[in-house]
């Protein structure tokens, strides 16, 4: 069903993301320039620009005479995203102890109250959004823009790998525990046990993905309006 609310590019994409986030999306799903329209009730221009913007952050593939499918990455691209992570998430870590406020930590905090609602609430799908959200809020506190921006291309192509590869009805995700000591480390501006943390942290999450692949049919309108 359409939305009656006019939508703008930037909410499509925001959309697209959250279902990405949510592993509720496979990769290799085909995206089709009718079926978006349909669902968002917005033009073919609307939905090209999209494309577009998520190409650019490698969360969709283009390709000519094929369209648009979300990415799909291979085993050897899933294990270069989660180096980079670790590279990336451990200068960030640095860069943050440094520059930590007090009102940054009662964010983080507020922030794990939320990813802890929704595990009460059995909201799966929430939760492993929040989940991925909660790196990229810790890296905005090293106030580095490209950096963050970097990370925050990183956790979704996390998802949409832990989401190829991760084992149904198990989803390999990030454990409020070990968030809630990267935030007690970070309070203590202890930078080294953050980077421990992260480091352990990042490889579970990694160790516990099966690299086989299962191709699976998807309904978009129920994706999507799971999303709104």
């Amino acid at each position: 069903m359409a939305n009656t609310t006019a939508l703008t590019e930037e909410d499509v994409c925001q959309r697209i993301r959250d279902s990405i986030l949510e592993q509720r999306i496979a990769p290799g799903t085909k995206l089709t320039e009718e079926s978006l329209c349909g669902i968002f009730g917005v033009s073919r221009t609307t939905i090209r620009r999209v494309f577009l913007l998520l190409s650019k952050d490698n969360i969709i593939r283009l390709e000519r005479n094929k369209g648009a499918t979300i990415a799909a990455p291979t085993v050897e691209e899933a294990h270069q995203v989660f180096e980079a992570r670790r590279a990336t998430e451990k200068a960030l870590l640095r860069r943050a102890t440094e520059r930590v406020q007090p009102q940054d930590i009662a964010r983080l905090r507020a922030h794990l109250e939320e990813e802890q609602t929704a595990l009460n609430e059995a909201d799966l799908a929430a939760w492993i959004r929040l989940s991925g959200e909660f790196h990229i809020k810790l890296a905005h506190i090293a106030r580095n823009e490209p950096m963050c921006t970097f990370l925050q291309q990183l956790v979704f192509q996390s998802s949409l790998i832990i989401s190829q590869y991760g084992t149904a009805g198990a989803p390999s995700s990030c454990k409020g525990g070990e968030h809630e000591r990267l935030v007690d480390a970070l309070e203590h501006q202890d930078a080294e046990t953050a980077q421990t943390i992260m480091a352990e942290h990042l490889r579970g999450i990694e160790s516990q993905l099966s690299f086989e692949t299962e191709e699976s049919g998807q309904d978009l309108h129920a994706i999507f309006a799971a999303a709104s």
